[in-house]
């Protein structure tokens, strides 16, 4: 018969607390860094309707 594994020690709650706090100053950190890019202009819209009709091969009558 196999040998039961060891019990593991249970992650305590504030452990996800700090972790989930962790995580939300880098998004912040990085979503500033971001912002405060110089690439970071707004794109330009496309012209789609354009683009439609030189996407228009034949006219159906």
């Amino acid at each position: 018969m196999a040998k039961r594994p060891t019990p593991k020690k249970r992650k305590p709650k504030s452990a996800g607390r700090i972790q989930h706090s962790v995580f939300v100053l880098q998004e912040v950190r990085r979503l500033r860094n971001r912002q405060n890019s110089p690439f970071a202009v707004p794109a330009s819209s496309k012209n789609k309707a354009k683009k439609a009709l030189e996407g228009i091969t034949r006219i159906k009558a």
